[in-house]
């Protein structure tokens, strides 16, 4: 079971690699409120209840998860002034499913060069082999100048973490920051991104650069609303996807994405993908921006989507409760860069039901039809008799074929028929 621990704003001091230097108290009483949740069901956990977690003004709280340990459905608000909170796992196969953070973070993380200003450097620390999966940091930052990122990953990490369906809007401190772990000193450890949504971080979207990191169906894009980092009083400079460390052997693969991140829609300077020390791999992506360093494409064109990937939450509540945005039941993985957009898709369905209709409708009418041909006899009562009357076309004295069938008569017996001649 994860583990909860409770401090005060003015007593946190936290850095990325350092997780244990408070006194830990459990939540209780106000602190936790539980409140049962309805929400959707779907493929991820079919999570019916939720519990709700408010998190006190000027109060820091963390959780931690270990080895076997899961921490799932949970709404944690942190909306009051000074609130803050993190999650640390570490170990292994631990899991962090179906949370969803709301309100804005305005606590800060550590300052260039190294003033902490009360807060954590990000809401979820990890490290080890785990999973987190359909969680939502989609509420940033509280206006400018606050430092923090949604994940951090430490130096030493050494395991792998698979991130599914996670979205992580408006941080100033990188979206995710795992460049560390590709020094020459750091532990290599791998992740593997799927149908994750990113916008609007600042540094970068994604830090990443460990050899054998992978990046699936997933969408990074700015608009202009990128929060001021705090270096040198306020700056921009957002970048998709930034390496920072590793060698030109260590290589990161990119398949079915989105990325659009360029100087003309932030108020900074962007760029797309930079690996100015390792090698990206990306195919089968649309890819808008400055490609710097060794990017390598293959079918790769330049008209990415903001639509997120199907099963990444848009609200806390809908990563809490296990739905979606739309309430699919089983989320599919998002197809190709020219797939047609969600009412495209639709109609396109639709049209091909028609379709399939009408073909099936001229092809009943065509059996029908021929089922008719077949078995019509002729309307006439005497036509019918004389039918079942009919002789052999040797012994006949009048043939004629009526409807495709051929009938022959002898006169003598039809003389009988009609006058009763024997």
């Amino acid at each position: 079971m994860a583990r909860d621990c409770s401090t005060t704003a003015d007593d946190s001091r936290a850095d990325s690699d350092s997780v244990d230097r408070r006194s830990y108290l459990k939540l209780t009483g106000a602190a936790a409120v539980a409140a049962a949740g309805t929400g959707m069901a779907t493929g991820v956990t079919a999570a019916k209840e939720y519990e709700t977690i408010t998190i006190p003004a000027n109060t820091a709280k963390q959780f931690t998860v270990g080895s076997g340990e899961t921490f799932e459905n949970k709404l944690i608000d942190i909306s009051a002034s000074g609130a803050d909170v993190r999650i640390v796992a570490s170990g292994s196969d631990w899991t962090i499913r179906n949370v969803g953070v709301t309100g804005e973070a305005d606590t800060s993380g550590p300052h260039s060069p190294g003033k902490n200003l009360g807060g954590y450097p990000n809401l979820i620390t990890a490290s080890g082999t785990g999973t987190i999966e359909h969680v939502y940091l989609g509420d940033g930052v509280s206006g400018d100048m606050v430092r923090k990122g949604a994940i951090g990953i430490p130096k030493s990490f050494a395991g792998h973490i698979d991130i599914t369906e996670v979205t992580m809007n408006g941080w100033t401190g990188n979206a995710i920051y795992a460049g560390g772990a590709a020094k020459s000193s750091g532990g290599g450890g791998t992740l593997a991104f799927d149908r994750c949504l990113m916008k609007n971080n600042n540094i970068s979207h994604l830090r990443i650069a460990t050899d054998g990191t992978t990046v699936k169906n997933t969408v990074i894009y700015n608009t202009n609303d990128v929060p001021l980092h705090p270096i040198n009083g306020g700056v921009v400079n957002s970048r998709g996807v930034y390496d920072g460390y590793g060698s030109e052997s260590d290589v990161v693969t990119f398949e079915n994405c989105d990325i659009d991140c360029t100087d003309s829609n932030t108020n900074g300077a962007a760029s797309a993908l930079v690996a100015a020390h390792t090698t990206f791999k990306v195919k089968n992506s649309q890819v808008k921006g400055s490609l710097i360093g060794n990017v390598e494409t293959t079918n790769v064109g330049g008209n990415p989507s903001h639509e997120a990937p199907t099963g990444a939450p848009t609200t806390a509540k809908d990563a809490a409760t296990g739905s979606t945005s739309t309430g699919s039941s089983s989320p599919k993985k998002r197809k190709g860069k020219q797939a047609k957009t969600t009412e495209q898709a639709k109609q396109s369905e639709k049209n091909g039901k028609k379709a399939e209709k009408a073909k099936k409708t001229k092809k009943q009418n065509k059996a029908k039809k021929a089922k008719k041909n077949k078995k019509a006899k002729p309307s006439d009562p005497t036509m019918n008799h004389a039918s079942a009357s009919a002789a052999a076309p040797d012994s006949a004295d009048y043939c004629f074929t009526y409807n495709g069938r051929r009938y022959c008569f002898d006169f003598h017996r039809l003389r009988r028929l009609l006058f009763g001649i024997r």
